[in-house]
This record gives structure tokens, sequence and C-alpha cells, in this order.
């Protein structure tokens, strides 16, 4: 009797371990995924959508690196427009 309790035992001991190796790995996998999920995140965009906040700009363009166009605009006058000439006839 005690024999089959034992084997009984011995047998569940493995079955558990067993278990908790496979939860072991799939913890381990989870974890991995997380992180290189986590590495294609752009933080902080999903921050400022969390926290409702409009995207700031961090950077303004003065002088020639606006372009032509824009800098019409903004000081009121007509901004020039480019023409492409067909070189050759019909």
């Amino acid at each position: 009797m005690l024999d089959v309790f034992g084997t009984i035992g011995s047998v569940v001991v493995v079955l558990l371990l067993i278990v908790l190796a496979t939860l072991a790995i799939a913890v381990v996998a989870l974890v991995a995924l997380a992180v290189m999920a986590g590495s294609m995140t752009n933080w902080r965009r999903l921050w400022r959508r969390l926290t409702g906040r409009q995207a700031q700009l961090t950077l303004k363009l003065s002088g020639s690196a606006v372009p032509e166009r824009r800098r019409a605009e903004l000081s009121g006058g007509t901004p020039r427009l480019r023409r492409r000439f067909l070189l050759g006839g019909d």
C-alpha cells in the first residue's frame, strides 16, 4: 500500500515539475516579446495620446530654411511660381 502511495506521489511531483518548467518558459517568452514590442513603440506619441496633449513643434524654421512659397504667404506677398518651358517645337 505504501509503495502505491510512493509511486503516485513521485508521478505527481514529476508532473508538477513539468508544469512549472513549462510556465517558466512561457513567462520568459512573454517577457521577451514584451521587450521587443516595447522597443518598437513610439513612447512619446503614446504618452501624448493617453494624456490628450498635442504635439509641440520643437523646430522653428527661419530665414533661408523656410520654403519660398511659405515665406511669401506669411509676409502677405504673392509667391513666385516656377514656370517650366518646353524646349523645342511641336
